[in-house]
């Protein structure tokens, strides 16, 4: 079956975090460290549930930082700033990602992210990487109700992109994202960013410009 789509994962495919930038934010308003941090959020997610809406995200981030607040003792001005803090500030875009996108739009395919991101505004966050007005449509699992490897996962972006399975070319940096959209029919390409150079017979790219190569003209 002929391309019709490429879908591609958002975290170390076409984003990345700048962590200096954010280490440096966070610095002044907690006695931790971002990644001490990041494990206590991730353990506030576990317990509470991962937000399933961007309206049950902003209730979500409200009661993280006011049990921060709590357990480090934060003075009135760095909690204000923590609600207040929108993440994707700190969203940024690989150089590739836009040229890439913008060649597939050009060449009719239609365009997905499927991300295991847990928080529901995975759009936000691809509008502030500058990326948004290249994708037809995002779906995060916290929303969907189903993460990758799982093959509903895969099922339920092909379909919001009105595509079957076997007509996507998937991207993910994680092998077993790989694998589990080879399971659901599509064709799928490792992206390892740490390689020199790509080795497209194994089904490894190591930057999105490879991207015009594995196209074929439509």
């Amino acid at each position: 079956m002929a391309t019709r789509a490429l879908i591609f994962d958002r975290d170390g495919v076409l984003t990345y975090f700048e962590l200096v930038e954010a280490a440096a934010f966070f610095r002044p308003l907690l006695p931790i460290s971002i990644w001490e941090m990041a494990r206590e959020w991730q353990a506030f997610g576990e317990e509470q549930g991962f937000p399933t809406s961007v309206d049950h995200e902003r209730s979500f981030f409200a009661d993280f930082w006011d049990r921060e607040r709590v357990r480090h003792n934060l003075s009135p001005a760095q909690y204000e700033a923590l609600l207040t803090l929108d993440y994707t500030r700190f969203v940024r875009a690989f150089p590739d990602s836009q040229p890439a996108l913008r060649h597939a739009r050009q060449a009719g395919y239609r365009i997905g992210v499927l991300s295991n991101f847990s928080l529901a505004s995975l759009d936000a966050s691809l509008h502030a990487a500058g990326l948004a007005d290249d994708i037809d449509t995002a779906c995060a699992a916290t929303v969907i109700g189903a993460s990758k490897p799982a093959r509903p996962a895969y099922e339920q972006i092909a379909a919001a992109l009105g595509v079957e399975p076997e007509a996507c070319l998937f991207f993910d940096d994680e092998p077993l994202c790989v694998e589990g959209a080879r399971a659901a029919g599509m064709c799928a390409y490792l992206v390892d960013r740490h390689r020199q150079e790509s080795d497209l017979a194994g089904n490894v790219i190591h930057s999105l410009a490879m991207l015009p190569a594995l196209l074929t003209p439509r």
